[in-house]
This record gives structure tokens, sequence and C-alpha cells, in this order.
């Protein structure tokens, strides 16, 4: 049932430790795979390592997410190129590091709500359209465990990112309410903190003082998102959308 042969998936914000852990998740389970970012550059290295490894086609493709004409462009390349499109993972979002009270409006507010909602919407939008014609696919937001509750100061996030995920769980019901009857499903993964990121640059000391508020006692590992992404993304999860997956070591049970 993860089986996804023949099938094509396209990750945003295409590069780093969790997009290289999902599109291996992806090929391994016979996916071609897309992978998307403004700085498309920054993708070629996980694009050969997806052909080297699992033998599958990969399309690289530059794309500001928040620029819709960039974001349709990028559905009809990925459609010309494939013939298809089956799975989208929206992991394309910034964050900007800062206390509240010193948040830039423009860069900390405005730009981390422009790339993380509103560039999320307009992929499930453009890649919707391609879905609903075809009638089924399978659309992964990239949440966090942000949505359920607040950073220690010591991480840097703003609450602009925080507030940016909890819009993209109630984003991923509504858009599952709208299109699971045709055939389109539309769930998110919560990562909580992981060994990689915005964690990479918080110091050692504050790092242990949030592990101790993590009931596994450890930070995740990119690779631990694979189980959860190959679920939603093939048939194995058929009667589920609409649901936000949480991979966090209990981070939020506490």
């Amino acid at each position: 049932m993860f089986r996804m042969d023949g099938r094509v998936a396209l990750i945003t914000g295409g590069y780093g430790d969790l997009a290289a852990a999902a599109a291996h998740a992806f090929a391994e389970q016979g996916c071609d795979v897309v992978l998307a970012a403004r700085r498309s550059e920054r993708c070629e290295g996980l694009a050969e390592e997806i052909r080297g490894v699992h033998g599958r086609s990969v399309l690289v493709a530059s794309v500001d997410v928040s620029d819709e004409a960039g974001v349709n462009e990028l559905i009809d390349k990925t459609v010309s190129q494939f013939g298809r499109l089956d799975v989208v993972l929206n992991s394309a979002a910034i964050y900007w590091g800062a206390s509240p009270e010193e948040t830039p409006i423009d860069r900390g507010w405005r730009r981390v709500l422009d790339v993380n909602i509103t560039g999320t919407f307009l992929v499930c939008q453009a890649a919707g359209r391609v879905m609903l014609e075809s009638g089924s696919g399978s659309i992964i937001n990239m949440a966090s465990s942000g949505a359920f509750m607040s950073f220690l100061p010591e991480v840097g996030s703003t609450p602009s990112y925080t507030l940016s995920k909890g819009a993209i769980v109630n984003m991923t019901r509504d858009l599952a309410a709208a299109w699971s009857g045709r055939g389109v499903r539309v769930n998110a993964v919560a990562p909580g903190s992981m060994a990689a990121g915005m964690m990479d640059s918080v110091v050692d000391d504050k790092r242990s003082r949030m592990m101790q508020q993590i009931p596994m006692r450890r930070f995740g590992l990119p690779h631990e998102l694979k189980g959860a992404m190959a679920y939603l993304a093939s048939d194995a999860s058929s009667y589920v959308t609409g649901t936000v997956l949480l991979v966090d070591g209990g981070q939020t049970i506490v």
C-alpha cells in the first residue's frame, strides 16, 4: 500500500535535511520527484542523490512560492515534464529570529506570513486544480509542533512563525473539507524539535534545556519523518484527510 510506482511528487523548499528525507521517502516508493526552491541550485546535490540511489527522474525548478505566476509556471512545468502530479509536499518556509518587541514588520512579520501561509495556499491551489481534474492526489503541508505550543525564547523564533504554522493546520482542514469528496486528500505533518534547520543555531546549553522538555529526551532526526511522509503520500492513508500527524517525540503532550 505504500508503493507509488509511476507517480510524481513535488517538494517545495526542496533542499535541506527535512526535504531530503521526504524526497528519499517518495523516491524509495517509486515516485519521480520535482525539487523546487527560490535558489534552485541548492537542490542540485539532492537531485543527484535521488537519481543515483533510487534511479528516479528528478526535475529541479526555481520558484518563489509567494509569487502566484511563478507557482503556476512550476505546476505547468511539472505536468509538461511528467504528464501528471500526484503528491505535493509544501515544505517552503522561512522564520525570523527576534523577540516579539524587536520584530521588524516588513521582514520579520509580513514576509514570513507571505511565504509560509500565502505560499502554501498558492501551491495548494495550483496543484489542487490539476489533481481535481484527474480525480486523485495527496497534498501534505508542513506544519510544526509550534502550531500547538510556544517555543522557548532561546529558539529565537518570532510569533509570526508559530502563527503561520497554526494557520497551515486550519488551511489543511479547510482544503480537505473542500476537496476530499473529489478525490484529493490534504493532510499535514508537524515535526517537533529536529536536529536540523533552525535548531542548528541554538547553542549547546540551551539545546540541553529544550531537550528536557521533550518526553523522549532527544531531538528528532530528519530520517524519522520518512515514514510519516510515505504514509500520507501513499494509498496506505487512503481514508485519512484533514489530519495533522505530529512527529515530535511527545513534545506537545507536556
